[in-house]
């Protein structure tokens, strides 16, 4: 009995001392993964406030790391003010990206995982929140 009891504490203890080694080597060598969202915005001042506090909301509910930037295309409404007042609370970059931009962005941004979301396009924002 006094054996078995033995057999079982050592298993657990093993286990233990397993999970902690492999915890380790995950925060030595691995870094999180980011996931970056680009925003094309053009007068969506409806979309923009829900869909961003929606993205922030989402990872921190799971734990992941974002990073989004809201490439506006000369919105006229209050697109922009909006994104202004939200990046006084979460890390938002605002920036307008014309088209011969953006394959310049996307090369110096090739190494993390990229979702381009255009807000003006209703199909594609329900998809959107499986990459988190």
């Amino acid at each position: 009995m006094m054996l078995g009891l033995a057999w079982i504490i050592g298993c657990y203890a093993a286990g233990v001392a397993i999970i902690h080694w492999l915890h380790w080597q995950w925060r030595r060598y691995g870094k999180p993964r980011t996931t970056h969202y680009v925003l094309q915005t053009y007068n969506n001042q409806l979309q923009v406030e829900w869909y961003l506090r929606s993205l922030y909301f989402f990872s921190w509910m799971k734990g992941k790391a974002i990073s989004v930037t809201l490439a506006d295309e000369g919105s006229t409404d209050d697109t922009l003010d909006i994104a202004r007042r939200l990046s006084l609370e979460h890390q938002l970059s605002i920036c307008t990206i014309a088209e011969r931009d953006l394959e310049k962005w996307a090369l110096k941004h090739a190494d993390e995982q990229v979702v381009v979301v255009r807000l003006n396009q209703n199909e594609g924002l329900e998809t959107a929140f499986k990459y988190m």
